[in-house]
């Protein structure tokens, strides 16, 4: 069974209250400002699991495929889309795809989940276009949120974070397939500081400028392909 397959009916639940709702908003705004989305491209959604991402990009006029190892967050992905999106089943390590494929590839906390994440991030770059671009969301290890679901982890061995890997942006530099070429940070709203959506953006407001690692709960990663 694939490591999110129990969680599949439940996953979105956590998005439709103010504060999951404020931290996905917060999440689409940095990867999409990074990511640079553009009509008529080609997109792939690596670890898309419930299609949130697939079917955000698929609004914006791109042409995308979600790729996920669970069945049964595909089958939620499906019903949400419908047939606006195509959903294949695959080992991120090991994509069926050609190399040269795509204009966009995105993998938005997936990293963290995989056994090898070297190997993703390679084969993420491997179904570009030259020109095209890899971007990657994570929850960075130096951040309140990773500590959060850290200590999830620790005290809940059926958890999905028991066996999560956490990275901070010089872990990905060492592992990534090249120099990145741009980084970002968001979610300085801690998991105790969250009292109601318009205060919590007050508080990312004035502090996101500052565009430091520690302290943030969210970092994208882009990777151009020569």
């Amino acid at each position: 069974m694939a490591l999110f397959d129990a969680k599949a009916e439940t996953y979105d639940d956590f998005c439709r209250t103010p504060l999951g709702h404020f931290i996905d908003m917060v999440e689409h705004d940095i990867l999409g400002k990074v990511a640079q989305p553009r009509s008529g491209e080609i997109a792939v959604d690596l670890g898309c699991g419930t299609g949130a991402y697939s079917v955000w990009l698929q609004e914006q006029g791109l042409s995308v495929t979600g790729v996920d190892l669970s069945e049964k967050m595909l089958a939620v992905a499906r019903r949400k889309a419908s047939d606006r999106v195509k959903f294949i089943r695959a080992d991120l390590s090991h994509l069926p795809f050609p190399s040269g494929q795509f204009d966009l590839a995105i993998c938005n906390a997936t990293l963290e989940f995989v056994q090898d994440p070297t190997a993703v991030l390679k084969e993420g770059i491997r179904v570009l276009k030259p020109g095209g671009r890899l971007v990657v969301g994570l929850i960075p290890k130096l951040g309140p949120w990773a500590v959060k679901y850290s200590k999830r982890g620790q005290e809940t061995p059926t958890s999905v974070y028991h066996s999560a890997r956490f990275f901070s942006y010089d872990d990905i530099k060492q592992i990534g397939p090249n120099p990145p070429y741009d980084v970002q940070f968001g979610l300085y709203v801690s998991p105790d500081e969250f009292k109601d959506e318009n205060s919590a953006w007050a508080l990312e407001k004035q502090r996101n400028p500052t565009q430091q690692e520690p302290g943030a709960g969210f970092m994208v990663v882009r990777w151009n392909k020569d």
